[in-house]
């Protein structure tokens, strides 16, 4: 039988969308930084040269061979390890929010020795209908929850980069070499690196009273950390990435956001409060209000909501069409801003009723921040762009190059300035005309967050490194906030 509708035709069409489709992942699964997905994860920028530069005459021809090819196996594992990973993304995102996904990860063993956290309770299931559920090309743009267990971090040298024995290279034991390395220099600016996340480091911000620093990561912890970079606790209870913290005003509780769809209140200690859960999409952002008796949230189901603090559904908050990404109340907690992959920005009645739309960013909106008085706002864009704005929804000035995407933005306490995170590595200062003041560069990968201490002497970064960095600012921008 032959013709349009033969079982051979039909089953060639078969192979051929299975051979594209295979085509058009892999694509994706191996080279996914090109379409500037998320600097932090994948690339085959792993595949770095394996062994330190050494002088060749002082290595044996034969040991140099086996350091070689021991350090190609070793880059091949790490690189197959991270394409792993990425097949585990992907299909977390192609699944439906009512099944299990494919590969959850394991909790955390809390290194601390605290217990861990009660278990959420199971979200209840959505309809296939509800804002969020279907997924779009620029879903593939977004990050997608990383597993919370442990990974070889690629922010730390490999077994094959560290510098060979005196053993393994034929020399007696007492050899000494006659060019010692000296180290290299810290960043201008840089005084403290926090380190210990075992993956990027999406959130860092300043306690209330300035004198501790919280941080949030991918390996599915938070953790708290005094101004001297010593850690003080871990968050454990969140099963998988957590992206976002926050202080209380009066710095005595912590809250979190997580790709496993709650948020979390927590004692400074590690013990946690209260678990905020309306569904099974991930809580990208979190926010208290100024009094300290609510909380926001952000979530990529297109809705914002209200709690009280004991875990009460107060407003949902429905306008984007796409997933919200971040969340911020007004200095006087009559307001409540928030920005969504649909390229907009949205400032709402606490009841839920929308006042503004910001309109002017040609691709996702990541983050939002009120000035300290309360009359302006300042979004970061995927553009590469951040923008300042007045709260009748009036583009005042435009920040930034367009080259990489522009990831956090904050007011600084005097109102001067703004800092801005970008995925090209770099904390970037401007005057609110748009003017770039000053560039701090260290992170080795992309930045996804800064926060300014409230005496306004010190920022802290965030970034897919592994690390958060703590930064003196030059006296010119660094007043005492008016």
């Amino acid at each position: 039988m032959s013709g349009l509708g033969s079982n051979r035709r039909r089953w060639r069409a078969v192979q051929v969308s299975v051979v594209l489709g295979t085509w058009l992942l892999g694509g994706w699964l191996f080279y996914g930084n090109a379409f500037s997905l998320v600097e932090g994860w994948g690339s085959l920028r792993m595949l770095e040269p394996p062994l330190p530069a050494a002088p060749m005459l002082m290595i044996p021809e034969s040991n140099r061979e086996i350091a070689r090819n021991q350090g190609l196996m070793e880059a091949a594992d790490t690189f197959w390890n991270e394409a792993g990973d990425r097949w585990q993304q992907l299909f977390q995102v192609w699944l439906p929010p009512n099944l299990s996904p494919v590969g959850d990860s394991i909790k955390p063993g809390k290194q601390s020795g605290k217990p861990l956290g009660k278990p959420p309770g199971k979200p209840p299931g959505k309809s296939p209908d509800q804002p969020g559920n279907h997924l779009t090309l620029a879903d593939l743009a977004r990050p997608v929850a990383a597993p919370a267990t442990p990974l070889p971090s690629l922010n730390l040298p490999a077994p094959w980069s560290a510098t060979p024995t005196e053993e393994g290279l034929g020399r007696s034991p007492d050899f000494r070499s006659e060019s010692p390395q000296t180290p290299e220099p810290p960043p201008e600016h840089q005084i403290r690196v926090l380190r210990g996340h075992q993956r990027a480091v999406w959130s860092a911000v300043f306690s209330p009273d300035g004198e501790q620093i919280a941080t949030a990561g991918a390996d599915g912890t938070a953790r708290l950390w005094d101004d001297a970079g010593h850690e003080l606790a871990q968050l454990v209870g969140h099963e998988r990435a957590v992206w976002s913290v926050a202080f209380s005003p009066d710095g005595q509780r912590l809250a979190t956001a997580s790709a496993d769809g709650t948020a979390r209140l927590w004692a400074l200690d590690g013990d946690e409060l209260t678990v905020f859960s309306a569904g099974d999409r991930a809580v990208w952002d979190v926010a208290f209000s100024p009094d300290g008796q609510h909380l926001a949230t952000a979530s990529t189901d297109g809705t914002a909501r209200l709690w009280d603090l004991e875990g009460r559904e107060l407003v949902v908050f429905r306008g984007h069409n796409r997933a919200v990404w971040s969340v911020a109340f007004s200095p006087d907690g009559q307001r409540l801003a928030t920005t969504g992959a649909d390229g907009t920005a949205r400032l709402w009645t606490l009841t839920g009723r929308q006042l503004v739309v910001f309109r002017g960013h040609d691709r996702a909106v990541w983050s939002v921040a009120f000035s300290p008085d309360g009359q302006r706002l300042a979004t970061a864009g995927a553009d590469g762009t951040a923008r300042l704005w007045n709260l009748n929804g009036r583009s005042l000035a435009i920040f930034g190059d367009n080259r990489r995407a522009v990831w956090d933005v904050a007011f600084s306490p005097d109102q001067a300035h703004l800092a801005t995170a970008s995925t090209d590595g770099t904390v970037r200062f401007w005057n609110l005309n748009g003017g770039l003041v000053e560039t701090f560069e260290g992170h080795r990968r992309a930045v996804w967050s800064v926060s300014f201490r409230p005496d306004g002497k010190w920022l802290a970064s965030a970034g897919a490194d592994g690390t958060a960095r703590i930064w003196e600012l030059p006296a010119s921008l660094s007043a005492a906030p008016t």
